[in-house]
């Protein structure tokens, strides 16, 4: 049974964490997690967060932002994996959009993403 005090913690989560989509990246063809999820905001574009390390494990402490036109806006991300992720958004990048204006949800954005092959 959770405390009081678990209850309080989660109730203090970033209610964006709870509505974004994660991938791994033996799913997407990128060699780290991503994650997306609905505007959270009007000062929020499409955008998808990428981990910054190649780690199989979730963390999303340590992510950058990339806008769907390519562009770093929070993070750093080596030229190499820039690269990766701008050919992962533009081969999903219909998709990913749909999903953004919450015309899709995660089930069928999942059946629409289309894996990165090799170069």
């Amino acid at each position: 049974m959770m405390s009081l005090n678990q209850i309080t913690e989660i109730d203090e989560i970033d209610e964006w964490e709870f509505l974004m989509w994660n991938i791994r990246a033996k799913s997407s063809g990128l060699p780290f997690n991503i994650w997306g999820g609905p505007p959270t905001g009007p000062q929020h574009g499409p955008r998808i967060k990428v981990q910054m390390d190649h780690r199989e494990k979730f963390d999303h402490q340590h992510l950058a932002v990339v806008s769907l036109d390519g562009r770093v806006l929070v993070g750093q991300l080596n030229t190499a994996d820039l690269v990766l992720v701008r050919r992962y958004i533009q081969l999903n990048k219909a998709a990913l959009f749909d999903n953004w204006q919450e015309k899709t949800d995660c089930i069928e954005l999942a059946h629409s993403l289309k894996r990165l092959g090799r170069a």
